[in-house]
């Protein structure tokens, strides 16, 4: 069977691509398995999250068990996982998630972000791409779930 990653940061616009991860899955009979990457709570991280204050170990627990139940209530069906990024940034975790569960196709939504807003946020979308070793479908927030099949 087909695996599928797909990514989210349990916002409207991360839930997206899992919308269009799960109609492609349908059509091909795939599997499904869709991930968050839980950011280090490290003072004074710059990257694709900019700054990320400090958490305590309780906290970055409740946040876990609250993504946890967040995608399991919106996506009762499918396979769920929340990871730590555990030193690593976001891409490379995703990227890991993939090949540990022989992922045959990414799928994430991405901003679109361009100029000034992709050069101080950066993109967690464009380093996937750049370095994944199997295709990535990037999905933007306005585009409507395709219709896959007959």
């Amino acid at each position: 069977m087909t695996k599928i990653l797909a990514t989210t940061d349990a916002s409207t616009l991360g839930q997206q691509g899992v919308k269009h991860a799960m109609a492609l899955a349908k059509a091909l009979g795939a599997e499904v398995t869709v991930l968050t990457i839980q950011a280090d709570p490290s003072p004074g991280i710059a990257g694709e999250f900019g700054y990320i204050p400090p958490m305590s170990p309780e906290d970055l627990l409740a946040q876990e068990q609250e993504l946890r139940a967040e995608l399991s209530r919106d996506f009762p069906d499918l396979v769920t996982r929340v990871e730590r990024s555990s030193g690593r940034s976001v891409w490379q975790a995703i990227l890991d998630a993939a090949k540990a569960q022989d992922a045959a196709l990414i799928v994430m939504s991405t901003h679109g972000r361009t100029g000034l807003g992709r050069v101080l946020l950066g993109s967690v979308a464009e380093a996937v791409v750049q370095h994944s070793p199997i295709p990535v479908l990037l999905v933007k927030g306005d585009q409507a779930v395709t219709k896959w099949g007959k």
